[in-house]
């Protein structure tokens, strides 16, 4: 393959042999210079004097003779300028909108528009904005409206001096050199100093200051322009985006001949595969496999891989193979996509996304959120400087910092803390200064940045394998280093939000450069730097919608008809551009693989481009010399064990034990409903005693709400417990009168405090009082008073001993913490308070299938509550223990007993209680306590029997809410 380079260096070797030097050759890009460079050396037998070779921008910037400054400085320039006009504009928001407005000064002036033409155009398009015909008087203006369109009015006085400033300072931004030089290219093409000849290489889409610097040259007979071009996209009938340029130049140019145009695209051999794939980032592998193969075919052979998305480079170099040793990477990894640039971001997390809230004091404080504080502390590079720490601490209370500081976090529920508070939790250490300490402007915030970088150069430095870290390090030095010096001589302090924006500008154009061989025969590249290149063997990946081409955005401050009428570039010529790219790559190519992500759920995700339908549908019909292959990548599945979906429990000898003793210690409520409702779940819970993961509550929680209600009524019966006096009317009025503050004084109790008091926690103390006060207004009307309180919170026992079929006698504890047992009338009732809404018919159950359901029926949760609590009353009262109360002084067979329910959203129903009527086969009432200790014999042995394993539950709704889903693969 001769490629278009080497076919134009040939030309103008043998054209202009004896004066090579005194030629000035202009190329797309600087990576155009080097290959052009290389291509000339091979068509030259001998040393040959080289000519002048540059790129488009340094050619125009070296004849333009002014120094082309960076954006920030020009920024700033910009906003000096602006505020001689507007002394009331707002830095922060200038700094919003500055670096596209620079953006389109540029344009203009690369476009040659008349600026006073624009502006006025776009002076007098606002003004129609705001006209309606049907409100006279409507364009009169308002203040906030007239200082806006006063800023369209100072923006052309701001152009012309910021000109001004610059062309006196021999100082230019890009536009602005451009259209000095074709301003100025006839007299530069009549000087006695310009070269013998100026010839352009491979270029398309041309400003107009750069066609009328050309223009000039070609027409003053000193200029050569080559063009690649191809039949396939240059026919007059061809509709293709791709020649949308070059045809323009062909029809107005004073070209003697076209140089050159070839048939290569409808004529020339070629393999084109489309490759589907799963995801992005699978691309990278599928284009490492193919480099080996296309290298193992042809060790010598040159191959370019294509990143339209420049995110794609990591998972691309991690994918090419040892074997391949000399590739080159010409974009570099930009700084944006390091681990470094991340932990920055998190810092701005933390100290922009805090809460200002008012302290008892009055002042206001910053609270930073506790998930960024986590994010931040769990970063790698500081979990390596924790490391690092660890390794010089001299006693164990410094071990582990930073872990000590998030465990302390989630032990206090710590939702939002102030500097002070982390400071003092990381026990003073100077990295949590530097990270936390309050940020009032830039100079804080950078020297955060200068402290932060040389702690951690501290450790990665001793560090030789790790030489990517320091190099990251050095560079975030480096870019703070220049905005600090550009800043210091600033007269207003830079707010930290405005730092932030230049800071991230400056990372987003910093790359990490790669060193390899520039004319390695495999080049890893962006599509920008394939101008004018070619390579038989292209892999270019992300060939999707909104990536190839890029999706219409119009990155302008001027309205849209406003480019369309100055002829400012908009996003169809960014599509002609892109489309002229994709086929001149395409031209000299034998082997094309085209990768794209396959379609998801997700709507207009994984479109295909439109450019692989052209293929298909239009080039690969015409030209019968390609094979063409459509193509889905398939993940090859290896041998792996198979997955047994149950979870299967033996119960041998160690586990028997660990029964027992779980039911010695006591069978609770929860315990029963636990291994009714899935033995896993119990066995996780009782005997593996597999806890969850504690973590920071940012809400009050249902059981943290539930706490909170059972707390308050416990306080407020507390006293009526221990005086043993009855609870009367005056008594519930003087509660409910004062319980808004003894709501609010429970939900500040402990960690709670934490919590901020607003939003949804609001909300819940306000329900919280409803409820409660809805409770004791009840309790007011009813008949229960008076009401003896006998004992709160309290845990009721009762033993029972349970005789297994291999005759071993085992010891049981019933157990039950009542939230309350009292005395209404004759009747001992123990009560448990639900906050969730509980209905009698939940609490029904036909006599003729209790028995059969009680310990089955996992709906019937409630009903096995009451269950147990009433038959631990019953025994109680048997032995005669809770008769010992002062208020009980009648004979225990003149006591009734209930357990029963208060629900606080029924309050209605009143104590809502189950019959539990135990009848036998000729349904006849059966003794309660006989009864009961049946069940629950008949539970221990199923619980004890080796021969029934503990496993999951078929019934998914158990599931849901289970802690331990995820370990059954259920969540």
């Amino acid at each position: 393959m001769q490629s278009f380079l080497r076919q134009t260096a040939e030309h103008i070797y043998q054209t202009y042999t004896d004066r090579l030097s005194d030629l000035c050759i202009v190329l797309p890009t600087r990576r155009a210079t080097l290959y052009f460079k290389n291509a000339l050396a091979q068509a030259a037998p001998t040393g040959i004097w080289s000519p002048q070779i540059y790129s488009m921008e340094d050619f125009v910037c070296n004849m333009a003779q002014v120094d082309v400054l960076e954006p920030l400085h020009l920024q700033l320039d910009l906003y000096d300028l602006l505020l001689r006009f507007d002394p009331k504009l707002d830095f922060d928001q200038f700094v919003g909108w500055s670096a596209m407005l620079l953006e389109d000064f540029s344009r203009m002036d690369m476009e040659l528009a008349d600026p006073k033409a624009v502006f006025e155009y776009v002076s007098e398009a606002k003004a129609l904005e705001r006209w309606d015909p049907s409100k006279p008087g409507s364009s009169a203006l308002t203040g906030n409206v007239k200082q806006y369109f006063q800023l369209w009015a100072n923006l052309e006085r701001t152009y012309f001096a910021l000109k001004e400033k610059l062309a006196k300072d021999k100082q230019a931004y890009t536009g602005m050199a451009f259209r000095m030089v074709s301003d100025r290219i006839k007299d530069i093409a009549q000087s006695s100093e310009s070269f013998y000849r100026y010839i352009f290489i491979g270029l398309n889409a041309l400003s107009k200051a750069e066609q009328k610097i050309i223009h000039t040259l070609l027409q003053a007979g000193k200029a050569d322009v080559f063009f690649d071009s191809d039949e396939y996209y240059m026919a007059p009938e061809a509709e293709k985006r791709a020649g949308h340029f070059l045809k323009r130049y062909k029809t107005k140019w004073p070209l003697p001949e076209w140089n050159w145009q070839q048939n290569l695209l409808l004529t020339d051999t070629k393999e084109i595969n489309v490759i589907g794939v799963a995801n992005a980032s699978m691309q990278g592998k599928i284009a490492g496999q193919l480099l080996r193969e296309i290298r193992q075919q042809d060790p010598t052979a040159e191959i370019a891989i294509v990143l339209p998305d420049e995110t794609l480079l990591l998972p691309v170099l991690h994918s090419i193979s040892d074997e391949v040793s000399d590739y080159n990477v010409t974009m570099g990894l930009s700084f944006k996509g390091t681990p470094l640039f991340n932990l920055v971001d998190l810092l701005f997390d933390v100290h922009l996304t805090g809460v200002v809230q008012p302290t008892d004091t009055g002042y206001k404080v910053n609270r930073y959120h506790h998930l960024a504080v986590t994010k931040l502390l769990q970063h790698p590079f500081l979990r390596r400087y924790e490391q690092y720490l660890n390794s010089i601490a001299e006693r164990e209370t410094d071990l582990d910092l930073f872990q000590h500081v998030l465990d302390e976090m989630v032990a206090r529920n710590s939702v939002l803390l102030t500097a002070e508070e982390i400071i003092r939790l990381g026990r003073e250490h100077p990295m949590f200064i530097t990270l936390f300490r309050t940020w009032d402007d830039c100079t804080d915030l950078i020297d955060t940045l200068y402290q932060l970088v040389d702690a951690l150069g501290r450790i990665y430095r001793v560090e030789s394998e790790n030489p990517i870290e320091t190099e990251y390090l050095y560079i975030l030095y480096t870019i703070v280093k220049r905005l600090d010096s550009l800043f210091d001589c600033r007269e207003h302090k830079i707010s930290v939000r405005s730092f932030k924006k230049f800071l991230y500008e400056q990372i987003g154009n910093t790359k990490l450069p790669f060193s390899g061989e520039p004319i390695s025969p495999t080049q890893v590249m962006g599509m920008l730097e394939t101008r004018a290149l070619d390579f038989e063997n292209l892999i270019i990946l992300s060939v999707n919608e909104n990536v190839l081409p890029q999706p219409k955005q119009q990155n302008s401050l001027f309205p849209f008809d406003v480019l369309r009428t100055f002829g400012l570039p908009t996003y169809a010529e960014q599509e002609s551009i892109t489309s002229y790219y994709f086929y001149r790559l395409l031209q000299r190519a034998k082997r094309v693989n085209l990768l794209y992500v396959l379609p998801s759920d997700t709507y207009g995700s994984g479109e295909k481009s439109r450019f692989l339908l052209q293929l298909q549908h239009d080039l690969a019909p015409r030209n019968p010399n390609i094979t063409f292959s459509e193509m889905t990548a398939v993940v090859e599945q290896l041998d792996t064990k198979e997955y047994e979906p149950d979870i299967i429990i033996q119960k041998d000898a160690e586990v028997l034990a660990k029964l027992k003793e779980q039911l010695k210690r006591g069978l609770y409520p929860s315990h029963l409903n636990q291994f009714v409702n899935c033995s896993l779940q119990y066995y996780f819970s009782r005997i593996a005693k597999l806890e969850e993961v504690d973590e920071i509550d940012e809400l009050v929680g249902a059981d943290t709400f539930g706490t909170i209600v059972h707390q308050v009524l416990e306080d407020y019966f507390r006293p009526f417990a221990e005086e043993a006096r009855p609870l009367e009317k005056l008594d519930v009025q003087q509660m409910i009168d004062a319980l808004p503050k003894k709501v609010q004084l429970e939900f500040k109790r402990g960690t709670l405090g934490n919590l901020p008091e607003q939003g949804m926690n609001l909300i819940l103390y306000q329900v919280a009082v409803q409820l409660l006060t809805r409770y004791l207004e009840s309790l007011l009307q009813s008949e229960e008073l008076p009401l003896y309180i006998l004992q709160l919170e309290e845990t009721l026992l009762t033993d029972l001993e349970v005789k297994l079929p291999s005759g071993e006698k085992v010891p049981v504890r019933i157990a039950g913490k009542a939230d309350r047992i009292d005395l209404s009338g004759r009747t001992l009732r123990v009560i448990d308070y639900k906050t969730g809404k509980v209905e009698a018919r939940h609490l029904k159950v036909a006599p003729e299938e209790l028995e059969a359901t009680l310990l089955h029926d996992r709906h019937l949760d409630k009903v096995r509550q009451l269950w147990l609590y009433r038959y631990i009353l019953a025994k109680e009262i048997q032995k005669g223990s809770l008769l010992e109360s002062k208020v009980l002084n009648l004979p225990k067979n003149q006591y009734d007993f209930e357990a029963g329910i208060i629900s606080f959203r029924n309050l209605g129903a009143g104590v809502l209680t189950s019959e539990l009527p135990f009848v036998d086969a000729l349904g006849e009432p059966k003794d309660f306590i006989e009864a009961s200790e049946h069940l629950l014999k008949d539970l221990v042995i199923r619980m004890l029997d080796p021969q029934d394993p503990i496993r999951k539950t078929n019934d998914l709704e158990t599931c849901q809410y289970c802690a331990y889903k995820s370990i059954c693969a259920r969540g």
